[in-house]
């Protein structure tokens, strides 16, 4: 069977096309599934004052984190949600307090009821920008 050159370009052609038009609809797939890649964060705590008495049954103690990010200088992450958790008896750390992050990343809880001492951290959950972290954990203790 004799094929003209033209309508072998033709056919070419068409395969051609169609080999572009797959190829630009896998690459629009792969990058709409392609994850961004999140900044990471460092998430640090501090408490004042770290030791409570037990003659104050309501002793309360401030604590003060700080969410930044790994650069030189150290950038602030403001506006963040952070989670201040409460480690109870049993082990399970439970979400007692959430704040956000205000000028230069620095957050600040009170708690009370630490008079028999507490263990405590801070969970910063992460957002569209910024990986998720966990602070040091925080002990109170009581005498």
């Amino acid at each position: 069977m004799l094929v003209s050159k033209t309508l072998l370009a033709k056919v070419g052609t068409v395969v051609a096309a169609a080999g572009i038009l797959v190829g630009s609809v896998a690459a629009t797939a792969d990058a709409a599934t392609a994850h961004k890649v999140k900044t990471p964060t460092v998430l640090t705590a501090t408490v004042g004052p770290t030791h409570i008495n037990k003659k104050h049954p309501f002793g309360a103690a401030k604590i003060t984190g700080q969410l930044t990010v790994p650069t030189t200088p150290a950038g602030q992450v403001t506006g963040g949600k952070i989670l201040l958790k409460r480690e109870n008896a049993k082990g399970v750390w439970k979400v007692v307090q959430h704040g956000v992050t205000g000028l230069h990343g620095y957050v600040r809880f009170i708690v009370h009821h630490v008079a028999k001492g507490a263990t405590f951290k801070l969970v910063f959950i992460g957002n569209k920008n910024f990986a998720p972290s966990t602070s040091n954990v925080i002990i109170i203790s009581a005498s």
